[in-house]
């Protein structure tokens, strides 16, 4: 028989693996933003030497607080659900804050992004970066915290968000305006949208990458995608800005980033497992959710 501490999605081993990757999303996105801002004065220059090719001052300002923004909500989320918590609660509400959802998809993309690199070095097709080489580590940085942002608009808000909003509008709900920024809930009309989002995601991040890099990026943005219907855009920005600063490690840390990765990929197995167990669960049952009463961050901070 499988043990109670395996085939319980609620186990304590579940708990302590999702509290580990909160850790690992928090930690990787504070190490990114700290060594932002201690760089900036000498580095930022950086950003605008390059002519067409550089990022640029602006936008990286913008994608940066908004995700400076968005780290704030998740964690001010999981503090206000514990707060006063009752002890025999607090392993569930810990589990359905938005920032522990991160947490545990982070740590199944990290596992399956390891897998595809190792099935594509396997078959002697290896994932290529050689733009990354070509970049400073205070732009690689500020890069990988602006992708969250930038991608999470492009893919998930525009080609989510947007769709479903129009529907729920055609179809004459009140504030269908919400449904712009995620957390509205799995539907068979948001997961065809997911489907495609995730292979547009998948399409745009061949540049400069093998074709293996499709399988791994479309895995990702249908994670990435999911949280975003299920726990809001603020909580997909936070989940791929990490896992972005955290992935850039290895070569920030001169190969040393790779062991992290590695440890939140096992952490990724487990909480795979538990996801299996919950696999009923994230099968929708409506064409589209009745629309939700009250705020975005009422609906963003729903069980």
């Amino acid at each position: 028989m499988i043990p109670d501490l395996i085939k319980n999605p609620d186990s304590k081993l579940y708990v302590y693996c999702t509290l580990v990757s909160v850790v690992a999303v928090v930690a990787a996105s504070v190490i990114g933003l700290v060594y932002i801002a201690i760089a900036t004065p000498s580095e930022a220059y950086i950003l605008t030497s390059k002519g067409d090719e550089s990022l640029g001052i602006g936008i990286p300002v913008l994608c940066i607080a908004v995700f400076i923004l968005c780290l704030a909500l998740v964690i001010k989320d999981l503090i206000d659900r514990l707060r006063d918590c009752p002890p025999e609660d607090r392993d569930r509400r810990f589990m359905t804050a938005p920032l522990s959802k991160a947490g545990i998809l982070m740590a199944i993309t990290a596992f399956t992004s390891i897998a595809v690199v190792l099935f594509s070095d396997l078959i002697n097709e290896s994932i290529t970066n050689d733009f990354i080489d070509e970049m400073t580590d205070y732009e690689l940085i500020v890069s990988m915290a602006c992708a969250g942002p930038q991608e999470e608009f492009l893919c998930r808000i525009l080609m989510i968000g947007l769709p479903v909003f129009i529907i729920s509008a055609i179809k004459g709900y009140g504030n269908s305006s919400k449904y712009l920024f995620g957390g509205f809930g799995m539907s068979k009309v948001a997961l065809v949208f997911l489907i495609i989002s995730s292979v547009v995601f998948g399409l745009i991040h061949l540049d400069g990458w093998s074709i293996m890099k499709f399988p791994d990026t479309f895995i990702s943005g249908m994670l990435f995608g999911y949280v975003y219907i299920e726990y809001g855009a603020h909580t997909s920005i936070v989940m791929h800005s990490a896992f972005d600063i955290l992935a850039s490690f290895d070569v920030f840390f001169d190969g040393a980033g790779t062991v992290p990765l590695i440890a939140l990929a096992i952490i990724g197995v487990i909480l795979t497992i538990r996801s299996l167990c919950k696999i009923r669960d994230y099968f929708p049952e409506k064409n589209l959710h009745d629309p939700f009463e009250g705020t975005v961050l009422q609906m963003w901070g729903r069980d």
